[in-house]
């Protein structure tokens, strides 16, 4: 099993549960301010397009990829 940045998760796990409270309507912006809120920037709109798709599929989604322009650095 892959293991990936608990940064990445939790901005992933913020908006899901924003999701499910039906308090965010626009999942891809509150996602990418959940990862500015964790000092992550992307550029990877696809990879947002791709989590937001996979939140409305699975509200336990856990992710199996990082953005393309995800920096070791943002590791802890």
């Amino acid at each position: 099993m892959a293991t990936y940045d608990r940064d990445l998760q939790a901005a992933v796990d913020a908006t899901s549960v924003a999701h499910d409270a039906g308090t965010a309507e626009d999942l891809e912006s509150y996602l990418r301010q959940q990862l500015a809120e964790r000092e992550i920037e992307t550029n990877d709109d696809a990879w947002l397009t791709y989590v937001v798709e996979q939140i409305r599929a699975d509200p336990n989604y856990m992710i199996d990829r990082e953005p393309e322009d995800f920096e070791k650095r943002h590791r802890r």
